[in-house]
């Protein structure tokens, strides 16, 4: 599915990468991990509108998480793109996860 397609990353993923980076579940920081995948796969930084996203992520009530919401509002308001996630709680509530 990655070479297939264009591989956006929610700004929220960057910086869930970043926090656990900095409790030691990551070993490389966000900006490393998306130079990576940027220079890798292509992929790039979604660049939807933060407002469009936090309001779709207000009908996210399954979770508490709130990087979980703004993932799945983000692929959710970029037209119900797939979702790349080994999260079973998020595929559980978003048909469209791809793992």
């Amino acid at each position: 599915m990655i070479e297939k397609s264009e591989t956006l990353l929610s700004p929220m993923v960057l910086l869930e990468l970043e926090y656990m980076q900095e409790v030691g579940r990551a070993k490389l920081r966000a900006r490393d991990i998306l130079r990576k995948l940027e220079h890798e796969i292509g992929a790039r930084l979604c660049d939807l509108p933060f407002a469009n996203v936090a309001l779709a992520a207000c009908d996210e009530g399954w979770t508490r998480d709130p990087f979980d919401r703004m993932i799945v509002a983000q692929a959710k308001v970029n037209g119900l793109a797939p979702l790349l996630s080994a999260d079973e709680e998020i595929a559980k509530h978003y048909q469209r996860t791809v793992w």
